[in-house]
């Protein structure tokens, strides 16, 4: 058992009790009957749980923080995303940071139907399996049209985002080196590899002042699949970060994870084009991407397989 779900259990289960389940549900859809609740899988830093309010379910995120910050940006960021686009993610119902129903914050939200797609993706057939990747792609596209200025997260107003979209994601970069570094458990010459590129990253990802609205967490973990159907169907997205990006760096995620695979650029770019420099913005973010997991994950050799491309790519280019 980690420290967080050893916290999980000491300050938040005791207090999961119908009563307080129902007054957050009597706050966010009017109705306090409580039949019971089960804990869903990946909530690695806050409880997540489903709670059965007779016609329907709710899904509770709660942390053990009172006024937690990341909580609170996720309340704001599905508001922006269910009052601005059509992509389909969890409504948000009410959000109570005061820790007062319950320990620490609490954001109570639809239940999108269905299963994660990395879970039930091999109980879908070859048909299936294209349906659900492009619908993935047409509703990337859609929401890659949404534009606006400047970088940063979509609850924010323009003039609160960084004007330069490096100087959102480099920061992020070095810290994933940083941190990489400190683990031991990447391999060096990948890290000089990539501390070697660093100086010459700024210009290739200079992409204007335009910016276009993200998930920013595209990957078969936060899709779901409603196999109630006659032909399964995405039923929305989950875990949704939020921000004015660079497109390529949605799709380099999901490039990297199997979902953005030749299908799926074959819908895609039937709305939507690459611009020439992607291919190379998509190598340096998925350099990144790729250390990160090297230190989450040392054994598997994919992503250093990964990283050493990336790193080829890279060198050949700039």
């Amino acid at each position: 058992m980690n420290v967080q779900e050893r916290l999980l259990q000491e300050r938040i289960d005791p207090y999961l009790s119908d009563r307080a389940l129902g007054a957050l549900a009597e706050r966010a859809v009017g109705v306090s009957t409580v039949r019971g609740y089960e804990v869903l899988t990946g909530g690695c830093w806050n409880r997540v749980i489903a709670v059965d309010i007779g016609d329907r379910s709710l899904v509770y995120k709660i942390s053990p923080h009172a006024n937690d910050p990341k909580i609170i940006r996720e309340f704001q960021v599905l508001s922006v995303f269910a009052e601005q686009t059509s992509l389909a993610v969890p409504e948000p119902l009410a959000l109570d940071s005061t820790g007062t129903t319950l320990p620490g914050t609490v954001l109570v939200m639809s239940r999108i139907p269905g299963a994660v797609l990395h879970e039930c993706y091999g109980l879908l057939n070859y048909g299936a399996r294209r349906a659900v990747t492009d619908q993935i792609a047409s509703d990337l596209a859609e929401l890659h049209r949404i534009e606006s200025v400047g970088f940063g997260g979509v609850e924010l107003d323009e003039s609160q985002r960084l004007a330069e979209w490096p100087d959102f994601w480099l920061p992020r970069f070095d810290a994933v080196l940083d941190d990489a570094a400190e683990s031991g458990a990447v391999p060096a010459s990948i890290l000089d590899g990539a501390r070697e590129l660093r100086p010459s990253l700024a210009r290739p990802l200079s992409i204007g002042a335009t910016s276009t609205m993200t998930h920013y967490d595209i990957w078969s973990g936060n899709v779901m699949v409603d196999l109630d159907r006659d032909v399964p169907r995405v039923s929305g997205y989950i875990d949704v970060p939020g921000f004015y990006a660079d497109y390529a760096r949605e799709l380099s995620f999901a490039m990297l994870f199997g979902i953005a695979n030749r299908r799926f650029f074959e819908t895609y770019l039937a709305e939507h084009e690459l611009d020439p420099g992607f291919e190379l913005r998509a190598n340096i973010y998925n350099l990144k991407m790729n250390i990160k997991h090297i230190g989450m994950y040392p054994t598997q050799r994919v992503y250093q397989q990964g990283a050493v491309e990336n790193l080829e790519f890279i060198r050949r280019v700039v």
